[in-house]
């Protein structure tokens, strides 16, 4: 059986978000080359990225909740005295 040859694929990722993958694909008995092939594999397979392209919920409404907020002023406080004296200030709304 002839040996496959191989290809480097380099990439740059998040390093939180590369080692958060590493441990969740160290509990499943995995390390990322294997699931990088894995995921290659499907899309070869498949002819399509392994899973759909949309927002969640969560992600729909957090991003609504970003653009209905866009442009509201925010304050800014060093302390809970601040945050107490503005909340008791009559003049706020």
């Amino acid at each position: 059986m002839a040996v496959k040859e191989k290809k480097r694929v380099q990439v740059q990722i998040d390093k939180d978000l590369a080692n958060k993958t590493e441990a969740v694909l160290s509990e499943l008995g995995l390390n990322q080359t294997t699931a990088i092939n894995m995921f290659y594999k499907r899309i070869v397979a498949d002819g399509a990225l392994p899973f759909k392209l949309a927002l969640s919920e969560v992600e729909k409404a957090n991003l609504g909740f970003l653009k209905a907020t866009k442009g509201i002023p925010v304050t800014e406080f060093k302390d809970t005295k601040e945050i107490a004296d503005w909340l008791n200030d009559p003049k706020q709304d």
